[in-house]
């Protein structure tokens, strides 16, 4: 059973099918809340790494600026 096949068993209520069906339900209802909870986890992870390169590209843009103003001795804001 997937996803719409639930949703149109639990929309037909008045059928009785969905007695029939419940620990298949109950299953697939698991089956998201750990596939939901996966993403929900992967996404914070990936969050961090974004923050995490971002930091490391600023200070990478520092030591640029450092290394252009030691080569041509001027800060940038001064050109």
């Amino acid at each position: 059973m997937n996803a719409n096949e639930l949703a149109d068993l639990l929309m037909d209520f008045d059928s009785g099918q969905v007695y029939n069906h419940a620990t298949e339900i109950a299953t697939m209802l698991r089956q998201q809340q750990a596939e939901y909870y996966s993403l929900l986890v992967n996404h914070d992870k990936l969050y961090a790494k974004v923050v995490e390169q971002q930091a490391e590209i600023a200070a990478l843009k520092a030591e640029l600026r450092l290394i252009d103003e030691l080569v041509t001795g001027k800060a940038q804001n001064e050109q």
